[in-house]
């Protein structure tokens, strides 16, 4: 029989050695513990895969978005939750990262099995996992909901195109004849419109040649500095594009607001319609 006195000797350092690796096991159990209990509270899906898209690990909410336990999802393949088409999709991005080592990131439509919300989007990153070596071993990634971001994203470039849309309305620009356009300006004219009517008005001479423009203020219900400014800086740059200006409509309380305003619409032709504007274009035409 052997005494515990003969273990104690020669044996103590292996005991060290052994109570030290298992301070070390019991700290990296607890780091681990640590670290997927945090996972199991954010507010993003992750998860842990093979190289053969074999699911080893993934956190709650992921688990809660198909609908099972870790025990049941391991093992199990995109193939075993999503519609086909969308699994092939996830599994080739898998494959991709897993076979070249590169990192995947993107935006991808999204359907959680046990949502009935329909097809939302999520923002994925996948990288490879790597053993001691640096061998692939794998593929981890995390992805979030962006569907509301999009949806925002979408509603705003909407209400863009509709603001571009109704500053087109507000100072269109239209050919009457071969190098004659006209632009009638209608209402208030505010400073984002006079900026707007002003390169489209110089887009339009360049684009078109024009050699006539007719500015038809009739329909402006208020002459104030943007209008002045407009009618000056429209005339100085059409003439620079070798154009002619010919402003009608001007009524009586313009002209009188414009000259106590002191403008300067020299080389600018005034007519009193429109009507008059287009002749005196045809007319010069000749």
């Amino acid at each position: 029989m052997i005494r515990s006195e003969e273990l104690l000797d020669g044996s103590t350092e292996d005991h060290a050695l052994v109570r030290t690796l298992e301070e070390k096991v019991r700290a990296l159990e607890d780091e681990l513990r640590f670290f997927r209990a945090l996972a199991d509270e954010l507010p993003l899906s992750l998860y842990h895969k093979d190289r053969e898209g074999r699911c080893v690990w993934a956190n709650a909410a992921l688990l809660e978005s198909v609908g099972s336990g870790l025990e049941g999802a391991l093992g199990k393949t995109v193939f075993d939750y999503y519609p086909r088409e969308l699994a092939e999709k996830y599994d080739a991005d898998d494959r991709h990262v897993v076979e070249t080592g590169e990192t995947w990131q993107g935006v991808e439509e999204h359907q959680a099995p046990t949502s009935s919300e329909g097809a939302r989007y999520v923002e994925v990153k996948k990288v490879p996992v790597r053993d001691a070596d640096g061998a692939i071993t794998g593929s981890m990634g995390i992805y979030w909901d962006v569907t509301g971001v999009r949806r925002a994203e979408r509603l705003e470039e909407e209400r863009r195109a509709q603001a571009v849309t109704l500053r087109e309305l507000g100072a269109p620009l239209l050919p009457l004849a071969d190098r004659v356009l006209a632009m009638p300006l209608i209402g208030r004219i505010d400073g984002a419109r006079a900026a707007q009517a002003l390169d489209s008005l110089l887009h339009g001479v360049s684009e078109r040649q024009a050699a006539v423009v007719l500015l038809d203020v009739t329909g402006v219900t208020m002459i104030d500095d943007e209008v002045v400014r407009l009618l000056v800086d429209a005339a100085r740059a059409v003439r620079l594009l070798g154009a002619q200006v010919v402003l009608t409509g001007v009524k009586a309380a313009m002209a009188q607001a414009m000259i106590e305003m002191d403008a300067r619409l020299d080389g600018i032709v005034t007519l009193s319609t429109m009507q008059a504007g287009v002749a005196w274009a045809l007319g010069r035409r000749k």
